[in-house]
């Protein structure tokens, strides 16, 4: 239950629009760059808790379809033997038994993305919070407006 390959293009992306969203808010305004950088953990850590949340439910309803198609293997195997001794809703309980662990996950797993999804909406404050500082540099003549607004855009875009 690890990367794939398919995978890690899409990681090298990501960790590149990371980097250089960073790059660009420091090169455009590096005074906001500055007072953002701390903020940036919140836009990081709740995806990391997501991501790992995400593999390990993944791996645990992957382990439970194996464990539902071993049971319909053997039962399509031998259907005479099931058939004979008239054990089909033995089997069918069975079945169910461990498709309903795969439910629980599946809600698990919506939860958890429910959760990921309303933290991105951190990034809204957060976007607040750099637009309230930028103004501050406007208003004292530190930063044009311009570089305000690229430097937050790529921030939080980065950031996400």
């Amino acid at each position: 239950c690890f990367f794939n390959s398919e995978q890690v293009p899409l990681f090298l992306m990501h960790s590149a629009v990371f980097v250089s969203g960073l790059a660009f808010a420091t090169y455009f305004c590096w005074r906001l760059a500055l007072v953002s950088f701390p903020l940036v953990l919140l836009l990081i850590i709740p995806g990391l808790i997501y991501g790992k949340y995400l593999l390990y439910l993944s791996c645990q309803s992957r382990h439970e379809y194996a464990k539902a198609n071993s049971l319909v293997e053997q039962a399509l195997g031998s259907i005479k033997t099931v058939y004979s001794f008239t054990a089909e809703k033995r089997i069918i309980q069975k079945y169910t038994a461990i498709l309903d662990k795969t439910i629980k996950l599946g809600i698990k797993q919506g939860i958890a993305k429910g959760l990921a999804v309303g933290f991105t909406g951190l990034s809204f404050a957060i976007w607040a919070f750099l637009a309230w500082y930028g103004s501050r540099l406007v208003t004292h003549h530190q930063a044009s407006g311009g570089r305000i607004y690229a430097a937050g855009i790529s921030f939080v875009l980065g950031g996400l």
